[in-house]
């Protein structure tokens, strides 16, 4: 668990499955991300398997006072890479709530993952995820073509990586 002021990040559990199905629909994820239909049993079982939280794979639920508003998830890609996303509920983007975030585990996984390089990525039409990145120190690598689909048509996206000194 993470803690800074109002804000905890903490790993999914049973609890958390309803806000996990709803943060998954096209109304919550908005303008630059897939929906994804799945079932609480679906997930029921992912949480039993340990998939949604475990040696390869972090959902992280984002509390603030105490209410779920967002999903972190931490990809272990391979020894010294880990890809991070963050998806915020829309009542609580454009507040530095996701630059918050982004801080606690990039520092996080930095002291306590043997990490050389975070990366993140982003659509190019999404100027407000860009800029909560490069307020967190990471730097755009460049352009992957057609990378996300949603919304009916693939879409490019920035790569960003934050690599450790």
């Amino acid at each position: 668990m993470m803690t800074k002021g109002a804000i905890m990040l903490a790993p999914v559990q049973q609890q958390d499955l309803a806000f996990l199905m709803q943060s998954r629909t096209q109304e919550w994820r908005g303008d630059y991300q897939a929906a994804q239909m799945i079932s609480v049993m679906q997930l029921e079982k992912e949480l039993a398997e340990g998939k949604l939280f475990g040696k390869n794979f972090w959902t992280l639920v984002v509390f603030l006072e105490e209410q779920p508003v967002g999903i972190v998830s931490v990809y272990f890609v391979r020894d010294g890479l880990i890809r991070i996303e963050v998806q915020l509920a829309a009542s609580c983007r454009g507040r530095g709530l996701g630059s918050t975030v982004l801080h606690m585990v990039r520092d996080y996984l930095l002291e306590n993952e043997p990490v050389v390089r975070l990366e993140a990525e982003t659509d190019v039409e999404n100027v407000a995820a860009q800029k909560m990145l490069e307020r967190c120190g990471f730097h755009a690598e460049g352009v992957l073509g057609r990378y996300r689909f949603h919304h009916g048509g693939y879409h490019d996206c920035y790569l960003y990586s934050y690599l450790k000194d």
